[in-house]
């Protein structure tokens, strides 16, 4: 296995502790959680980058890089829906959403085709990531030395308005995707 699909694979690793620093309430545990979520986003980045500059971009990169970054994105909206900060409408669009790309994927797979993520699909994932990383760093904030109360309700608004605007993206990208796979898609 190649470097870069060992960072992917390490990813996938990260969403453990992700889950359990996040439930489980311990001195810092935020701050815990924001380092985790921050090298796994980064790890993202450094898996693509490597993969490109050294020519060694596979079919299972392409298959389980995107596969990777929705597992951590959803972790991390799993636990900001425990805390109530969710809108559901939202979270069932980005699943909706998740399962039409997995499935155009699927069929192209059987067809010998490999859909990699595309321009869009890579401006939802790094909306995901940075919406949900910036509330870690807030929650991050509130366990500091100034103890500042980050439960207040404009942490629920961010919340909301940036799962919308993440959703918007997320249902526009899988529009894209099924243009662009409708060839799977219909029958004959």
């Amino acid at each position: 296995m190649n470097l870069p699909n060992k960072i992917t694979v390490f990813r996938f690793c990260c969403i453990p502790f992700l889950m359990a620093f996040a439930f489980i309430e311990f001195p810092y545990h935020w701050v815990a959680t924001l380092l985790v979520y921050f090298v796994a986003c980064m790890s993202d980045k450094a898996d693509g980058i490597i993969a490109r500059k050294r020519g060694i971009v596979t079919d299972f990169g392409k298959l389980m890089d995107p596969l990777s970054d929705k597992s951590l994105c959803f972790a991390a909206y799993i636990i900001l829906i425990d805390m109530g900060w969710h809108t559901d409408i939202c979270i069932m669009l980005m699943l909706a959403r998740e399962f039409l790309v997995a499935g155009i994927r699927m069929a192209a797979a059987a067809n010998g085709e490999v859909v990699a993520a595309n321009g869009f699909g890579k401006c939802k994932t790094f909306l995901q990531m940075s919406t949900t990383g910036l509330t870690f760093l807030f929650l991050a904030i509130g366990e500091g030395p100034l103890n500042i109360d980050m439960s207040t309700p404009w942490l629920n608004i961010y919340c909301t308005i940036a799962f919308w605007i993440v959703s918007i993206v997320a249902v526009l990208s899988g529009l894209i995707y099924a243009k662009d796979g409708w060839h799977l898609i219909k029958t004959k």
